[in-house]
């Protein structure tokens, strides 16, 4: 039940953990880039979740 909840958060982790990347991290500034760009895209799928929760419980 826990990962099924959190599940695409366990996934942007472990992208950025992962030695592979979509640009590799030697590239200066790009290579962060994307490894940052998953883990936001996490973050908001979490907060867009939560919000309909709220709003499906009429609060």
């Amino acid at each position: 039940m826990f990962f099924k909840k959190y599940w695409i958060f366990f996934i942007a982790i472990l992208y950025i953990l992962l030695p592979m990347d979509l640009i590799p991290d030697v590239i200066p500034f790009f290579g962060g880039v994307d490894d940052s760009l998953v883990l936001v895209l996490g973050l908001i799928k979490k907060y867009v979740d939560y919000r309909k929760k709220i709003k499906s419980n009429g609060v």
